[in-house]
C-alpha cells in the first residue's frame, strides 16, 4: 500500500505544561506530527536525534535547561534552514534590537488562528526555499 505525502513534523518547546499541550492539540488538529518537551536540553536532544528531521521549531522565549538564544544559536548551527517561531510574553516583550532577525515572534495571548497561520507560512517559506535549491 502506498504512503500518502508526510505530515510535517513540529517540535514544540515550553517549560508550562498547558502552554505545549495547546500548541500541540491545535497543530496536530491540523495534520501536523508534533513532539513536544519541556526544556531547551531536551529540545536539542530531540532535534538532534529526530529522523526524520524536523520541519519547524515552535518555541517559547523562557525555557529552562538552555536559554531560548542558546537554544536558537545550537539550532542554527545544527539545522540552518530550519524555521524557529519563537513563543513571547507580551508583558515581556524584546525590543526589536534583542530579537533575531532568523526567528519569527509571536505574542501571547494569541488565537489558535493566529497561530495556525504562522505555522502554514514558516512552513510554505520553507518549500518555497527547498524548492528554489532544487532548480539550481
Amino acid at each position: 500500500m502506498a504512503k500518502g505525502p508526510v505530515a510535517p513534523r513540529i517540535l514544540v518547546v515550553d517549560d508550562e505544561p498547558m502552554v505545549p499541550l495547546r500548541i500541540t492539540r491545535a497543530l496536530r488538529d491540523e495534520g501536523y506530527e508534533v513532539t513536544a518537551v519541556a526544556n531547551g536540553r531536551a529540545a536539542l536532544e530531540a532535534a538532534q536525534t529526530a529522523q526524520p528531521p524536523f520541519d519547524l521549531v515552535v518555541t517559547n522565549t523562557w525555557i529552562g535547561g538552555l536559554s531560548d538564544a542558546e537554544l536558537i544559536s545550537r539550532l542554527r548551527v545544527d539545522f540552518p534552514a530550519v524555521p524557529i517561531l519563537q513563543v513571547d510574553d507580551f508583558a515581556r516583550h524584546k525590543s526589536s534590537a534583542e530579537l533575531r532577525q532568523d526567528v519569527t515572534t509571536l505574542y501571547k495571548p494569541f488565537s489558535v488562528a493566529t497561530l495556525r497561520k504562522a505555522v502554514a507560512e514558516l512552513l510554505a517559506g520553507m518549500e518555497q526555499a527547498v524548492t528554489r535549491e532544487h532548480k539550481h
